[in-house]
């Protein structure tokens, strides 16, 4: 995923908020400093940028970018990954399958065919999952 911003001949600006880390922004110059064409790294944490000037005549600009684009990959690759999910999101997630469970298992209460029950047993089970761990969650306050 490309993170360049501007590009001019033997120069290239790379630009990612998650670079206002100064670990990160290190981990990225050491990465750079392997390619051999760079010639030299000005980097801004405030902004999260590092400026790139290169030897053009060493390094045709479509593999610079390619290059560019791994190492800034690898650097923020943990960043990439989805965040883990707090309570409160849990807890809606939790407390919408009550009410789809329920109001499904409900539905499914009015159908006569046999077929349908196995369906309104899974419903309900997945209801009193949703209430677990609903109250899993708040098991504090409920015992207070």
């Amino acid at each position: 995923m490309s993170r360049i911003v501007s590009s001019l001949p033997g120069r290239i600006r790379v630009r990612d908020k998650r670079l206002r880390d100064q670990t990160r922004l290190t981990q990225l110059k050491k990465e750079l400093s392997k390619i051999t064409a760079i010639t030299a790294l000005k980097d801004d944490v405030r902004t999260g940028s590092v400026v790139i000037s290169f030897d053009p005549s060493a390094i045709e600009i479509a593999a610079l970018e390619k290059h560019l684009d791994i190492a800034v990959d690898q650097v923020l690759l943990d960043r990439l990954m989805l965040p883990p999910i707090t309570k409160k999101q849990l807890n809606r997630y939790s407390k919408i399958a009550m009410m789809g469970s329920l109001a499904v298992s409900l539905a499914l209460t009015t159908s006569r065919q046999k077929r349908w029950r196995r369906w309104h047993a899974m419903t309900g089970y997945l209801f009193v999952a949703s209430v677990a761990a609903h109250m899993i969650i708040y098991r504090k306050t409920l015992f207070r």
